[in-house]
């Protein structure tokens, strides 16, 4: 348990300090950190759940832009401090899927806003439940949700079973099916620590 503890640390070191210049172009354009997976029994902080976790969290420096993972329209807005904290549901309704985002700093967009796959959304924080670590939580549902409770898996699925990385603004994503994108930045300096 205590090298967990240890590695969580050397994590969120990581992640909030600020990137050096000259490893960005060094590392793949896929590093992100993830604090809690689908179905996880960890938490954010790396310690113990009661129950299995809904969705994936996404480490980030505190104020960093979370992007939407698929063009969409916003669905709701949730302001849950037990839970969720500050967050938003895009449907997509091509789809039937709504991806939930919760944990914000603060929201940059509002109800019936369409918004644009990588399109900033919020800023990532530690309300709700955040437990004073900086992520975000995504949550794919195959229902209209706001936020599940953790232990509640009807309606939702791992969305990085249906994820293509981080977002690349000159990419072509496909139409035909829903392919997610990371809701954060790549974390180009991580490798080169």
């Amino acid at each position: 348990m205590a090298w967990r503890t240890c590695v969580s640390g050397l994590v969120l070191a990581a992640i909030l300090a600020p990137p050096p210049a000259s490893s960005q172009t060094s590392v793949a354009l896929d590093e992100v950190v993830i604090l809690s997976t689908y179905r996880s029994y960890n938490g954010a902080n790396n310690l113990p759940r009661l129950s299995r976790h809904a969705g994936v969290d996404f480490g980030g420096r505190l104020g960093a832009p979370v992007l939407a993972s698929a063009d969409g329209v916003v669905s709701r807005i949730i302001n849950w401090p037990p839970g969720c904290g500050n967050g938003a549901v895009i449907e997509h309704a091509d789809f039937k899927r709504w991806t939930a985002y919760c944990h914000m700093e603060s929201l940059t967009v509002s109800h019936g806003q369409r918004v644009s796959r990588g399109e900033q959304i919020g800023r990532i924080g530690m309300s709700g439940s955040a437990v004073n670590i900086p992520h975000v939580h995504l949550e794919l549902c195959t229902v209209a949700c706001a936020s599940h409770v953790d232990g509640d898996l009807s309606g939702t699925a791992d969305p990085l079973t249906i994820a293509d990385g981080c977002f690349a603004p000159d990419k072509a994503y496909p139409r035909d099916h829903l392919v997610l994108t990371f809701p954060v930045t790549c974390l180009f300096w991580v490798r080169g620590r």
